[in-house]
């Protein structure tokens, strides 16, 4: 049996593909931490959003049912 050193232009095209690509992704690690980051903060700006709108709505309900019982009582 022979020993062969393999390098990087004794390689397939696709073997060397392949091996770019995962260089690549190690390289973009601190990528996704940094987009889960934005998309963390974005979320938690839009709930907030959301509950104010929600609040927004309870009042205007509530003043609604008020406008109405006034309605009733006066008439």
């Amino acid at each position: 049996m022979t020993n062969q050193t393999l390098t990087r232009s004794s390689l397939p095209k696709h073997e060397t593909s392949i091996h770019s690509s995962t260089q690549q992704r190690s390289r973009t690690k601190i990528e996704p931490n940094h987009v889960r980051q934005v998309r963390t903060s974005y979320q938690a700006i839009q709930q907030l959003k959301y509950l104010h709108l929600q609040a927004e709505i309870d009042v205007l309900l509530q003043e609604l049912q008020t406008m109405k019982q006034r309605n009733y009582t006066d008439n």
